[in-house]
C-alpha cells in the first residue's frame, strides 16, 4: 500500500469519525452554539482541506468548502444564506465535471426527460411556498442542482455510475429538506438528509482523487 492510499484511508477514517460526532453529539453532551456550529460544518469542511492535498481539481474543493459554509448557514437558520452557498458549490461542480461531457443522442433524450422531472418536481414545490423570494430563490436552486445532476448524466467516464449515484444523492437529500421545511415534517428527517449528503459528498471528492489517478 503506496503513502497516498494510507492517507487517504486515514482521511476517510477521519472524515467518518466526524460524522458520527455529529449524528451523537447530544449522547457527547456537546451543547453551545459554537460546538453546535462545529460539528455540523467540520466533516465537509475537513473533505474540502484534505481534497486540497490529494488532488488537483480545485473547484471540487472550493463546492465542498462551500458546502460547508452553507451547512453553518444552515445550522444558524440563515436559509437564504445556505441555499446561495450550496447553489455556488454546484456551480463549481458544474465546472469540474463539465470537461468530462462527451456528445450522446440516448443520453440527451435521458438528459431531457431528467429535465421535465425537475421542471415538475420543482413546480409542485414551489407552489407551497409563500415568501416570493423565496420562490425565486428556491427555483434557481433547483434549476443549478438540476443541472448538476444533468452533467453527470453525460459524463463520459470508467466511474460514470458513480457520479450519477453522488448527484441523485445530493438531489434526494436536498429534496428531504425542502419537503420538510416546506410541505411536511417526517420521521427522522435528519438522517434521511444527513447520511446522503455526506454519502454524496464524500464520493464526489473520491472521484476528484480517482480522476487525478
Amino acid at each position: 500500500m503506496n503513502s497516498r492510499s494510507i492517507l487517504t484511508n486515514s482521511a476517510l477514517a477521519l472524515y467518518l469519525i466526524f460524522i458520527l460526532i455529529y449524528f451523537f453529539r447530544s449522547q457527547l453532551g456537546i451543547e453551545g452554539r459554537l460546538w453546535m456550529d462545529i460539528t455540523k460544518t467540520l466533516p465537509v469542511l475537513y473533505l474540502g482541506a484534505i481534497s486540497l492535498f490529494l488532488t488537483t481539481n480545485r473547484t471540487v474543493s472550493a463546492a465542498l468548502i462551500l458546502s460547508a459554509m452553507g451547512d453553518l448557514a444552515g445550522e444558524e437558520k440563515l436559509f437564504l444564506a445556505q441555499i446561495s452557498l450550496f447553489a455556488l458549490a454546484h456551480i463549481c461542480y458544474i465546472v469540474a465535471f463539465v470537461r468530462y461531457i462527451t456528445p450522446n443522442h440516448n443520453r440527451k433524450i435521458i438528459t431531457a426527460l431528467w429535465y421535465l422531472f425537475i421542471a415538475l418536481f420543482g413546480l409542485f414545490m414551489v407552489s407551497y411556498i409563500g415568501s416570493a423570494t423565496l420562490k425565486v430563490a428556491c427555483s434557481l436552486y433547483i434549476l443549478l442542482i438540476g443541472t448538476m445532476a444533468a452533467v453527470t448524466l453525460n459524463i463520459e467516464s470508467k466511474h460514470r455510475v458513480w457520479y450519477i449515484v453522488a448527484a441523485l444523492l445530493f438531489v434526494f437529500s436536498d429534496s428531504c429538506i425542502a419537503w420538510n421545511k416546506f410541505i411536511a415534517r417526517f420521521d427522522y428527517a435528519g438522517l434521511a438528509i444527513m447520511t446522503t449528503y455526506f454519502a454524496a459528498q464524500l464520493i464526489f471528492a473520491n472521484l476528484a482523487l480517482r480522476e487525478r489517478k
